[in-house]
């Protein structure tokens, strides 16, 4: 069932070393705000059952449309680590054609070289026939996409940037991405030995091998597609949530559990939902901050101008901001909630033109609000 690397691809010795720990996974993650009895607190009206529907998501198998990861696709990844910051690798597709992509995959990461500079980008080798998209925004998270042309088959390799702030530990952060892989795919976690046992069975699904001084962590997942897999998923416990009338699913990005869309003429609004370890709320809602080119917070502006919105008896955090969209360079809004349960967040994130946005604002607390947790 899973594609066999040769012995020769991946060095079979594989160094060990302690990795590193994510406290705001994928440099996206939330921390507790301090004081949060200063925050303006704050309830919505609900929804009457005319206006809404009720979507239960009991479980997260099959996956909500949108998340990316069909049934029987196979996922490439790997991470790669230069100082504080985690470069991830990552390419989806069907089975067979994301499988001959593994020789050339395995390059493009031999390839990397850094800078001694912890903050400066990877250089890369692109393998034969594959190119970079020219219009490709290196903005945010995302830094690169790189088009995968197979017979008959094109696919993308998307190049993530995850940085993570200094007083942060870092220890056991490939593990922690993996897990959250296979969280998605429907598929049993991994331990600390699986990435670092010096012996590694011919076509392993993760292991680390070095390159160019670092510990690279390499991914070969299928996505879970029998009934005992789809079970494992079943088992996690998917929130249930109310959808708003006139929001319709659609696709989401890598990290999220699901997506909404709204469109008025040329107007048009997107709501991710994302489950993600950790706990940085001020680095989080900066990065959000960031995105819109508004200048960033500190924890007492938090206090200020943030607000709590009740979530199944938890307290999420509430910011409603309007800039202008690094990527698009035109006006927009994100109003987003930030949920911390247990050693990981929820993030509920709207975002699109302002005027749409707004007028959707009641609909997006009240889809929020009527969320329960498993």
């Amino acid at each position: 069932m899973w594609f066999c690397v040769r012995p020769s691809s991946i060095p079979r010795k594989i160094c060990v070393r302690p990795w590193f720990a994510l406290g705001a996974v994928l440099g996206l993650l939330l921390a507790g705000c301090q004081n949060r009895d200063e925050i303006k607190r704050y309830t919505v009206k609900k929804l009457s059952h005319s206006e809404r529907k009720v979507v239960e998501m009991p479980q997260r198998g099959p996956m909500p449309a949108g998340h990316g990861q069909a049934a029987g696709e196979r996922m490439l990844a790997a991470i790669a680590p230069h100082g504080r910051t985690f470069w991830v690798f990552k390419l989806m597709g069907p089975k067979e054609a994301a499988a001959e992509q593994m020789e050339n995959f395995l390059s493009l990461m031999q390839s990397l070289k850094f800078s001694e500079d912890e903050n400066s980008p990877p250089e890369w080798t692109l393998p034969e026939s594959w190119t970079e998209r020219k219009d490709t925004e290196k903005a945010g998270t995302r830094f690169a996409t790189l088009i995968v042309k197979g017979d008959g088959d094109e696919m993308a390799v998307s190049v993530t940037r995850l940085p993570f702030p200094p007083d942060r530990p870092t220890d056991g952060v490939p593990l922690m991405i993996v897990n959250l892989w296979c969280e998605q795919l429907g598929l049993p976690e991994k331990k600390q030995s699986d990435l670092t046992a010096e012996e590694q069975p011919k076509g392993a699904e993760v292991r680390q091998f070095e390159v160019a001084g670092m510990q690279v962590t390499l991914v070969d997942f299928l996505a879970a597609e029998t009934p005992a897999a789809q079970a494992l998923i079943a088992s996690r416990g998917q929130p249930k949530w109310t959808v708003p009338e006139g929001w319709k699913e659609t696709a989401g990005n890598e990290f999220s559990t699901a997506a909404f869309a709204v469109s008025d003429g040329k107007m048009s609004i997107k709501t991710t939902v994302s489950q993600l370890p950790g706990s940085d709320l001020l680095q989080n809602l900066n990065r959000w901050r960031g995105q819109l080119g508004l200048e960033l917070w500190s924890n007492a502006e938090i206090r200020k101008s943030a607000k709590v919105l009740s979530v199944d008896g938890s307290d999420g955090t509430l910011v409603d901001l309007v800039g202008t969209d690094s990527k698009t360079k035109k006006p927009s809004c994100t109003i987003g909630v930030i949920v911390p349960r247990g050693d990981s967040s929820w993030f509920f994130k709207l975002t699109g033109d302002i005027e749409l946005a707004q007028r959707e604002k009641a609909n997006f607390e009240a889809f929020v609000q009527s969320v329960k947790f498993e």
